[in-house]
């Protein structure tokens, strides 16, 4: 398609494959490539996990330090960001509540994060890119009332680094298009791709219960590829690789 990617894998995932073998694939698969690729650590957590990415060559790093005090987030993602910084990597930080916390849907629109107190995070830290909540479902979190473009605007305003929307499943091709117009310059689709990836998989199974795995990859890897290209068009992002 032409389009330049970011290829992520969340800290939560580390114990279910054997990271330093697939970071390795990861990274040649992207020095291979004739697009540009970003290779990026999602939601990391913990100090150890994001020097992890830093040793396997990740180009960029996310720190979630949206479950901590404002002051411990803005202390700790400073901290990562100055190492990673000297080493020439990327770092993308979060406010809000987007996060892995279940207790995000409940809380009022009030005590979200304020535009200003945004702004100032992104001056004090030297993040490159901001993980903003502006109403959509992250992974397990549910949020009612739909996508809030009057906040993405003030932030979009205030915040001088792209912004990072989380929770991209499911958007429709106009409220892809009316984000990026209001600033997002990255949206994570990984839900999607994990329930297409699933579905794909009990649809192959009804069909053929006795199918082999080499089969059944096959077909799951061909959902996942058309996803991802039904999402590349709703960005417009093809054909942007120079």
């Amino acid at each position: 398609m032409k389009a330049p990617v970011v290829l992520g894998i969340a800290e939560r995932l580390f114990k279910f494959v054997d990271v330093d073998t697939l970071a390795a694939a990861m990274a040649r698969s992207a020095q291979r490539t004739s697009v540009p690729v970003a290779l990026h650590l999602d939601h990391g957590h913990t100090y150890e996990g994001v020097m992890k990415a830093v040793r396997w060559g990740f180009t960029s790093v996310m720190f979630d330090g949206s479950a901590l005090s404002l002051a411990d987030n803005l202390k700790k993602t400073k901290e990562i960001t100055r190492i990673a910084h000297s080493l020439g990597i990327s770092v993308e930080g979060e406010l809000g509540y987007i996060g892995q916390s279940e207790a995000a849907a409940d809380l009022p629109p009030a005590e979200a994060i304020t535009a200003e107190i945004a702004a100032d995070f992104v001056t004090k830290t030297k993040i490159d890119a901001l993980a903003v909540a502006v109403g959509t479902n992250h992974g397990a979190v549910k949020v009612t009332g739909g996508l809030n473009i009057m906040r993405l605007a003030e932030l979009n305003h205030l915040v001088d680094v792209p912004l990072v929307l989380h929770g991209g499943s499911k958007l429709s091709r106009e409220d892809c298009r009316l984000v990026i117009d209001n600033g997002i310059c990255k949206i994570n689709i990984a839900t999607d791709m994990s329930l297409s990836a699933a579905e794909r998989l009990k649809m192959e199974l009804a069909k053929a219960p006795a199918a082999n795995y080499i089969h059944l990859m096959t077909s799951v890897k061909k959902g996942v590829k058309d996803l991802v290209r039904k999402y590349m068009l709703n960005f417009d992002c093809i054909s942007r690789a120079i």
